[in-house]
């Protein structure tokens, strides 16, 4: 997987935009940092070089670093968990749960994660939150903060969508493919509410701060990010109990949609038997009655079908058919 490194500054119409002078930047947002990439950025910027590495182990905890110190000139690192669309070994899709470093320091933001963060697009993107104020470096990182946590709540809407689109289809669920969705639904939300619970004291943590994130109007930034997290936590624990209903009720339907099809199977078993019973009786080597009449096989042709006739409206009728 390529590494990225892009420097963004403020642009003539307010919004954020790539910078042309790298030694100007306000942002800069790395995906899998390079050996060279994490020596020049901690030599440039004089934090420690596990503030980077930390992203690059997929299983790094939430957490702060620097956040409590009596004077605010000291780097800080926040590490949170973001969700990531996936595939599953078996093929469908589901949520990973990856670290993600946001790195304040004096000069500028930085931001690390392992893998592609589909709401850095959407922040870029967000004319809203592109004209935030680059001289404030706390409200940028409070922004990218809510972001991650909107995050859940998309993936989170996401996979009610698609849950909802598989029971449209579930009249007709005859294989286990519908059962392997559902586990990796299950799977990924599980995930969320793991890495939801670990950025928890991280956002406590953030609103606390004695000498970070304390001016007035950040009290609305961090509860607006509390709201946000808040519903995720909801929103994924009410669609696991659905999900948990939802698995029982598609393995209970796959059951029975396979009885009616054993059931339309073994009535027609029944129903064939007929002709082959009669055909076996007349193909023996023997005299039988009406052996002799010029239209045998007519005559005999039309008693299978009024045979069959009536014992496939007999099973209709007992709901066999």
């Amino acid at each position: 997987m390529a590494h990225v490194l892009q420097y963004f500054t403020t642009g003539p119409n307010g919004l954020l935009t790539t910078a042309n002078d790298p030694n100007q930047p306000y942002w800069i947002n790395v995906e899998r940092p390079t050996i060279n990439e994490i020596n020049q950025l901690t030599n440039a910027f004089h934090f420690p070089k596990d503030y980077l590495t930390a992203v690059l182990d997929d299983a790094e905890v939430s957490r702060t670093e620097q956040l409590d110190q009596p004077t605010a000139t000291e780097p800080v690192l926040i590490v949170m968990q973001y969700p990531k669309l996936t595939t599953s070994d078996l093929g469908y899709l589901e949520y990973q749960v990856y670290p993600f470093a946001l790195i304040l320091t004096d000069q500028v933001v930085l931001t690390i994660s392992n893998y592609p963060a589909s709401f850095i697009q959407d922040f870029v993107m967000d004319p809203t939150s592109s004209k935030l104020s680059l001289d404030n470096h706390e409200d940028f990182v409070l922004a990218i903060m809510w972001y991650i946590e909107h995050a859940y709540v998309s993936a989170l809407n996401l996979i009610n969508q698609r849950t909802n689109l598989l029971e449209r289809h579930l009249n007709q669920a005859t294989h286990n493919e519908e059962l392997f969705r559902i586990m990796a639904y299950q799977k990924s939300l599980i995930r969320f509410d793991a890495a939801l619970t670990q950025n928890g004291p991280v956002l406590a943590a953030v609103e606390a701060s004695a000498t970070h994130f304390n001016a007035p109007h950040h009290v609305a930034f961090t509860t607006d990010i509390m709201v946000e997290t808040k519903q995720a936590v909801d929103m994924t624990h009410t669609n696991n109990q659905i999900l948990q209903q939802y698995s029982q009720m598609v393995s209970a339907v796959i059951s029975n949609n396979l009885n009616d099809v054993m059931k339309f199977l073994t009535s027609l078993t029944m129903v064939l038997t007929i002709p082959t019973i009669i055909g076996g009786i007349y193909g023996m080597n023997v005299k039988l009655p009406g052996a002799g009449v010029v239209h045998a096989f007519t005559w005999i042709m039309l008693g299978i079908i009024i045979l069959c006739i009536i014992g496939i409206e007999y099973l209709r009728n007992h709901d066999y058919f």
